[in-house]
């Protein structure tokens, strides 16, 4: 995204501040008008609109909490704070800094990382000693927390269910084929980042600090490539070119180009 949520707080202390971020707010809310009917209008129809009130908002998130940031925007949105947290929340994080091609990335990025937070868990649970497990679960934790919409995207079904009420594609309910194309590939995902993660997990650990760590490493380095992956595909759809799955990343990196290109063609149908 364009802020870190560390250039926005610079004001802070400024007697203008209060009457600003007011007015911007006011402003902002203003503008969405009609658009924040829905959030997929607000990601369709508002992006531009949209991004001066987020960046103010996350600006300030080293002083509210980013869960309190969040909480603003959707009120500016009027939509509920949970939707910021899903697909819906990824997507429009997305689409400040890269339209419908960003939206469609943070969407991917989601999917991938909740696969891989899914398999990770499984992984130790199966894999590692029940004393070395608690670390190796908080490891997991941080790595979902940081990207958004990955800690609800874990359930296959929530995220047909998503899908299918047209949330991500502007209202239009996608066909049968589009949401079984995406279904397909997240199934596939979850089985590779499965394999993935069981071969992570495996080994003699000198402690549960050396298994947290190796686990922190194949999860961050899994998520860049995918992440990679997926950016390329939203560059593709960006410069207005077909999209369709290139091959050679490896197992893993060409399951999540197919779900990137699967997930690109359902989102770009508006």
């Amino acid at each position: 995204m364009g802020s870190d949520g560390n250039d926005g707080a610079g004001g802070v202390g400024n007697s203008n501040s209060s009457a600003n971020s007011a007015g911007n707010q006011n402003n902002a809310a203003d503008s969405l008008g009609n658009a924040a009917e829905s959030v997929a209008d607000a990601i369709g129809q508002a992006v531009d609109a949209v991004a001066d009130a987020v960046s103010s908002v996350l600006g300030s998130a080293s002083e509210t909490g980013l869960g309190d940031a969040l909480g603003n925007l959707a009120d500016m949105l009027g939509i509920d704070a949970k939707d910021l947290q899903g697909l819906v929340g990824a997507a429009l994080m997305g689409a400040i800094t890269g339209g419908l091609p960003g939206a469609v990335m943070g969407v991917v990025n989601a999917l991938t990382g909740g696969s891989l937070t899914s398999a990770a868990r499984d992984a130790v649970a199966s894999n590692l000693p029940s004393a070395m497990q608690p670390l190796a679960n908080l490891a997991i934790d941080r790595f979902a927390s940081a990207i958004p919409g990955a800690v609800s995207s874990t359930s296959l079904q929530g995220v047909l269910g998503t899908l299918a009420t047209g949330a991500l594609t502007n209202g239009r309910v996608p066909g049968m084929s589009e949401i079984a194309s995406v279904a397909r590939s997240m199934h596939d995902l979850s089985h590779v980042a499965s394999g993935v993660m069981d071969s992570v997990t495996r080994g003699d650990f000198a402690s549960a600090l050396d298994a947290a760590s190796a686990l922190e490493g194949g999860l961050n380095r899994s998520f860049e490539q995918a992440r990679e992956i997926a950016g390329n595909v939203s560059a593709t759809f960006a410069r207005g070119h077909d999209v369709y799955p290139e091959g050679g990343h490896g197992a893993f990196g060409d399951t999540v180009e197919r779900l990137a290109v699967a997930t690109t063609q359902l989102m770009a149908r508006r």
